[in-house]
């Protein structure tokens, strides 16, 4: 379970309606989710929170649920995580697809877009390159150990979820 003074940042649109269920924010400055169109600024606010909390004195966890196809944006984000070994848990919800895109897509009447799947992309790998622990998930119960593990890591943990394409929900 996400520790209440933990904030929360989300870029991983096709899954908001789990995360409210699952990640209830109730403090105030402690939500972080895009107001509009742009994609690839999760991984990077999530670094830059918690280097703030950092010069401010705060100790907390900063959780940052990313989609597979927004965390290659910005990935490079994850080295400045392990090399400053920050307290983030990078929980990137693996549904292979740019889901979000494919609803724009079918929003502006053009379905079939080519490039917006995403299969084969080893995420975990990639994570441990860039220093980070990194780990695949395949259960829930899984799911919950791992989390609780990167809560009390010294350093960044990238835990890579599969989950299943769903149509954002955008018009």
């Amino acid at each position: 379970m996400k520790p209440a003074e933990s904030p929360l940042v989300t870029e991983s649109t096709s899954t908001m309606a789990q995360q409210m269920q699952w990640l209830p924010t109730t403090r105030p400055a402690s939500f972080f989710a895009t107001a509009s169109g742009g994609i690839g600024w999760g991984v990077p606010a999530a670094v830059g929170i918690a280097m703030g909390d950092r010069v401010r004195g705060v100790k907390r966890t900063v959780v940052a649920t990313i989609g597979d196809g927004s965390f290659q944006y910005s990935v490079q984000a994850i080295w400045t995580a392990a090399q400053q070994r920050l307290p983030v848990v990078f929980v990137v919800m693996r549904n292979e697809e740019y889901s979000v895109l494919k609803s724009f897509a079918v929003l502006e009447e053009t379905p079939g877009v080519p490039g917006l799947d995403l299969p084969g992309i080893d995420i975990a790998s990639l994570a441990a390159g860039f220093g980070c622990r990194a780990v695949n998930v395949g259960s829930c119960e899984k799911l919950a150990l791992e989390f609780s593990y990167a809560l009390n890591a010294d350093g960044p943990t990238v835990i890579v979820v599969p989950t299943k394409p769903q149509s954002a929900h955008l018009g």
